[in-house]
């Protein structure tokens, strides 16, 4: 699996060549999420480092709550499960890609 991210201009998530819609993105948090571990070194952070940045105000259970969610919503934007993987206490853009 081949993925682009895109940041500077206009956001946009290629896999493999096909660009998810504008329309697939639900979810600013899901945005946020392929943004900061697209910047990630190796592509991926612990979990409290992805909710510390996204959701600083919220508790732990109420942030983890909000992580499963963009990670539904990503993978659901992408049509692709694997795009993130939550791997014990890290959270990583397409694991194993190219």
């Amino acid at each position: 699996m081949r993925v682009e991210v895109d940041l500077l201009g206009q956001f946009r998530v290629s896999i493999d060549g096909r660009a998810a819609s504008a329309a697939a993105w639900r979810r600013t948090s899901s945005v946020t999420l392929v943004k900061l571990l697209a910047l990630a070194r190796r592509h991926r952070l612990h979990r409290e480092q992805v909710m510390d940045a996204l959701w600083p105000d919220l508790e732990p259970e109420a942030a983890a709550g909000n992580l499963r969610k963009a990670v539904h919503f990503t993978r659901r934007a992408l049509g692709a499960h694997d795009i993130i993987a939550l791997d014990g206490e890290i959270v990583a853009l397409a694991p194993g890609a190219e």
